[in-house]
């Protein structure tokens, strides 16, 4: 359902993002379109947690290493990601752009998306504690930080609606920074996990 939504979202706030002008869409469309990649990490982490399980061994439903290892893939996936979206808000070619006013288009699928990831993240987070998923539950926190950022977006489309165009770009480079830190937060998690594991253990997982 994540994948699906996100597929959607991804495709509606990039193609309104460039038809209304709108830099802070468009990044809020190119996280979503990171959050579509870390979606399939997250399913394949899932299904061979599933079938180390069916297995003889029964590690962890989430099967811990793999969930680690894919942690730190998101986190990189992230960071390249808030990497591309800054240089593109505060660029030379950014700065020396006149900016023009986002259309109201623009606001309304701004609105939708932060509804739809803040309903993404209660379905997910229910379904995690329901099966005691770590994996799922990260993910659906990260629902809520797209929730958060498509409020970010949507406040700077209204600056630019207001008058102020610069605005938009403006929150586009905060998008990136939220972005970046979660990014280093998931790495750094990750990292410490794989060192702790003994060597014995991972190979076993």
């Amino acid at each position: 359902m994540s994948a699906v939504l996100n597929a959607v979202l991804m495709a509606m706030q990039i193609v309104i993002g460039l038809f209304a002008h709108s830099d802070g869409l468009v990044a809020d469309g190119i996280h979503t379109l990171s959050d579509l990649a870390a979606d399939g990490v997250v399913i394949a982490v899932l299904f061979l947690g599933a079938a180390a399980a069916s297995g003889r061994r029964a590690p962890n439903s989430d099967g811990g290493f793999h969930a680690s290892l894919a942690t730190l893939v998101i986190g990189v996936l992230l960071i390249g990601t808030a990497g591309e979206m800054l240089w593109h808000s505060i660029g030379p070619a950014t700065i020396l752009t006149v900016s023009t006013s986002v259309r109201a288009s623009a606001l309304v699928v701004a609105v939708f998306v932060m509804f739809a990831k803040e309903a993404l993240f209660r379905y997910m987070r229910s379904v995690a504690q329901r099966t005691h998923s770590g994996v799922l539950l990260a993910s659906a926190w990260h629902a809520r930080l797209d929730a958060v950022s498509a409020l970010v977006a949507m406040m700077g489309i209204l600056g630019s609606m207001a008058g102020l165009p610069m605005l938009d770009h403006v929150a586009a480079g905060v998008i990136g920074l939220m972005i970046l830190r979660m990014g280093y937060n998931n790495c750094w998690s990750a990292l410490k996990d794989l060192a702790a594991r003994p060597l014995g253990n991972t190979a076993g997982q």
